[in-house]
């Protein structure tokens, strides 16, 4: 009798151990998730959520958390010390002064490219063409001249005055009409998608997003008269995840992330090495090359 119940005890003591051992464990096979934290330009959205679910389908224990918004905003967030692993921002101008400040952990390529366009309302008919954009009265969005689209759009508008086809003063006249600076092309957008302007300056993804199908009419800037936004990509220093950081921008390089990139619009990038790379902290001019869209 005595043996009887010494084993029972041994054995009810034993299930209570198994059970409190177990107590707040992970579901068997259940893998803990790395949160991966990605800092994108506003106008990579949508193709870097598509992105990421093909990333965290190829490593299941990782979470992307992508955070967009203008490039500058962003560069300054890390700045100011902001955590994230990966930083896309759409120029070089938003990567360089982080290269200056130490917090870059890898050289910065480029990955793909994009250029400037001009969208309307697609039921207005105030803005037909490039040249409408001068007239009086004509209410037009842009983005800062800080984010890169701003800057992309500002350098369009001087090849337009120094191109015969455009009247003098066209820009000045453009410019002129400008109602609202955006901080992200993305805001630039939604003002011509909402009808609250005549026409915008956006990137070329931004007017084939199908957030914007039957909003926008998209008019063409011919190539000559606009430069390729080159945008590139690197791995952060201090990144919470190096090797999750380092997988997804070559990932984003492979010729699986390239193709949801150009599913997107995104250009293949110039076959150039990122000036942000190695230019002098003081080297500001570096030329933009031509767009490419072949490959």
């Amino acid at each position: 009798m005595f043996a009887r119940y010494f084993l029972s005890a041994i054995a009810a003591i034993s299930i209570a151990g198994l059970f409190g051992g177990c107590a707040g464990a992970a579901a068997p096979g259940a893998p803990d998730t790395d949160t991966l934290t990605v800092f994108a330009a506003a106008s990579l959205a949508a193709s870097f959520a598509e992105l990421s679910d093909a990333f965290e389908a190829q490593h299941p224990t990782v979470n992307v958390a992508a955070h967009f918004a203008g490039s500058q905003t962003l560069r300054t967030q890390l700045e100011q010390g902001a955590s994230a692993d990966v930083f896309a921002p759409a120029d070089w101008q938003q990567m360089a002064p982080l290269r200056d400040a130490g917090l870059l952990a890898d050289t910065p390529v480029y990955f793909v490219a994009n250029r400037i366009t001009v969208v309307a309302p697609a039921h207005s008919d105030a803005v037909q063409s490039l040249s409408d954009l001068a007239k009086a009265d004509v209410k037009i969005a842009i983005a800062a001249a800080e984010v890169p689209a701003g800057a992309y759009t500002r350098r369009s508008l001087e090849l337009m005055a120094a191109d015969a086809e455009f009247p003098p003063g066209f820009a000045a006249a453009v410019l002129a009409n400008v109602v609202t600076n955006e901080t992200s092309v993305r805001g630039v957008a939604q003002k011509v998608s909402l009808g609250e302007v005549d026409a915008g300056f956006v990137y070329e993804t931004d007017a084939a997003a199908p957030q914007h199908a039957g909003r926008l009419r998209a008019i063409a800037v011919p190539l000559h008269l606009t430069e390729a936004a080159q945008y590139p990509i690197a791995t952060l220093a201090g990144a919470a995840q190096p090797a999750h950081a380092a997988k997804f921008v070559e990932f984003a390089l492979s010729d699986d992330g390239l193709a949801i990139l150009r599913k997107h619009g995104f250009a293949p990038p110039a076959n150039i090495a990122c000036p942000c790379g190695s230019m002098t902290p003081d080297d500001s001019t570096a030329p933009t090359p031509a767009l490419r869209r072949d490959g």
